[in-house]
């Protein structure tokens, strides 16, 4: 794959994140920081048809300390809905970072990524950003998600909730399984 100057302007440019907290965001924000004591960069709640992907950006130097909380906290909410019938939340806690390139690695920490491509879709007036991986089903069904919801959400973030600094670059991020 050859990459050109676009690619560059496109992959490397810097980010923002939108940062109005509704109430349950602000109390997920407090149980955050009671339970793990990091103060979070950005949380935000996505809805994707019946599942809500719950987003905690921690910033660089707190990630790792932050990760070894993930299966409690995951543990907790599963217990949390299994008590409320409601068995729809998805916790991902995720490393922030503000050039693009960088973030779409952080949202995919442990899977093999192959290669990123980028397409101009010109219908649509966007980019579509291409993450490849080897034909391992197994890694491209988590990199998914269940019925595509992972990746749904990942696409919502940077409809609403991320920004670019070149704000003429809409993209769009798909996942793909080559041979």
């Amino acid at each position: 794959m050859f990459y050109t100057i676009l690619d560059d302007l496109i992959l490397y440019q810097l980010l923002s994140f939108f940062k109005k907290y509704s109430n349950y965001e602000l109390k997920l924000h407090n149980y955050f920081y009671e339970k793990t004591q990091i103060d979070p960069t950005y949380i935000t709640v996505v809805r994707i048809e019946d599942v809500e992907f719950i987003f905690f950006f921690i910033d660089k130097e707190s990630y790792l300390e932050a990760r070894t909380y993930s299966d409690s906290i995951k543990k907790e909410f599963r217990r949390r809905s299994y008590y409320s019938k409601q068995n729809n939340k998805k916790v991902s806690i995720i490393r922030a970072d503000s050039v693009l390139i960088h973030q779409i690695f952080n949202f995919f920490p442990d899977i093999d990524i192959y290669d990123i491509q980028i397409e101009s879709n010109e219908s649509l007036g966007l980019y579509e950003i291409l993450i490849l991986f080897l034909k391992d089903l197994n890694l491209y069904h988590i990199a998914v998600g269940r019925n595509g919801g992972y990746i749904k959400a990942i696409n919502a973030l940077f409809e609403k909730y991320i920004y670019f600094e070149n704000r003429n670059t809409p993209v769009k991020i798909k996942c793909r399984v080559i041979s």
